[in-house]
């Protein structure tokens, strides 16, 4: 009953709650969210294959995965550098919306995971900007994830990839909330 991919949409979820719980800002929420949706998928194949066809995580992984690597990509920027204005925000969230869809119409696959490759990309950058170690290992995790993603389908390695990239998205923004809370109360 319980094997490895099953773990892996647990973690998946539990990871998702804690960023949405631990994490400040919409995009982290909202990418947050993203995963949860995933991981419920999942789950719901894993658990009731009666009810749920297998390939359920599939589909809603398409869409997903390109609007939950945007999300984070434009979370890094805003955290690292200075929010992005709203206008190219959209802009850049639709057009993941539009190739998540694209993808899932099928237009292939590389239209759902160049959005979190680029994201990943990203993230690097601006992680590079204000030396933020555990943005620079996201990023990286969420490269990883996409090629993992592109090369297996939506299984273990990349559910997996994907769960440490949000986890450390969350323990990030706890560690430099605290480390704030801790200047402000100092003298």
């Amino acid at each position: 009953m319980f094997d490895s991919p099953l773990i892996a949409a647990a973690l998946l979820l539990g990871a998702a709650l804690y960023a949405a719980l631990a994490g400040t800002g919409v995009y982290l929420r909202f990418a947050a969210m993203l995963c949860a949706a995933l991981a419920a998928a999942l789950l719901a194949a894993l658990l009731l294959p009666g009810f749920f066809d297998p390939r359920l995580a599939a589909a809603v992984a398409l869409p997903v995965l390109p609007l939950a690597g945007v999300s984070l990509g434009l979370c890094a920027i805003a955290r690292c550098l200075r929010p992005m204005p709203a206008l190219p925000a959209t802009l850049a969230l639709a057009a993941a919306l539009a190739g998540g869809i694209a993808a899932l119409f099928g237009a292939g696959l590389l239209f759902a995971l160049l959005p979190l490759l680029l994201a990943g990309v990203a993230v690097m950058v601006a992680a590079l900007h204000r030396a933020a170690f555990s943005l620079l290992l996201a990023g990286a995790l969420l490269m990883a994830a996409a090629s993992a993603f592109l090369a297996r389908g939506v299984t273990l390695p990349g559910v997996m990839l994907l769960a440490a990239a949000l986890a450390g998205f969350a323990v990030q923004t706890r560690a430099s909330n605290s480390r704030a809370a801790f200047g402000s109360a100092a003298p």
